[in-house]
């Protein structure tokens, strides 16, 4: 998959409160500790579920922000219930070639 239809898959998932398929969207060294309370995957799933399950909120692919061979930033415009940006309006998300696995596009640092 490409990068944009990863990270695109990655806020789909944690919409649908899929969690065991949205941890695949990660490299490999998030997967291994999405398990540990404080680790990154486990903050960003629950911090989101929150959003999308107290508060409405949905995600959806707004731009590239910066494109290199191994790296790239997307921003995902965050909306409320009723479809309007909430807060800035754009989330970033940062996606790599994970080396540990088959140089595959994966999540590195999300937000929400």
């Amino acid at each position: 998959m490409s990068a944009k239809e990863i990270a695109t898959l990655h806020y789909e998932l944690l919409m649908e409160n899929n969690r065991n398929e949205w941890l695949k969207t990660f490299r490999k060294y998030h997967r291994e500790i999405a398990d540990r309370y404080g680790s990154s995957p486990d903050l960003y799933w629950r911090t989101g579920r929150k959003y999308v399950d107290e508060l409405g909120y949905s995600y959806t692919f707004k731009n590239v922000d910066k494109e290199a061979e191994e790296r790239v930033r997307f921003y995902f415009h965050r909306l409320n219930r009723e479809g309007k940006p909430q807060g800035s309006g754009q989330v970033p998300i940062n996606l790599i070639k994970d080396k540990d696995d088959q140089d595959e596009w994966r999540v590195d640092v999300a937000s929400w």
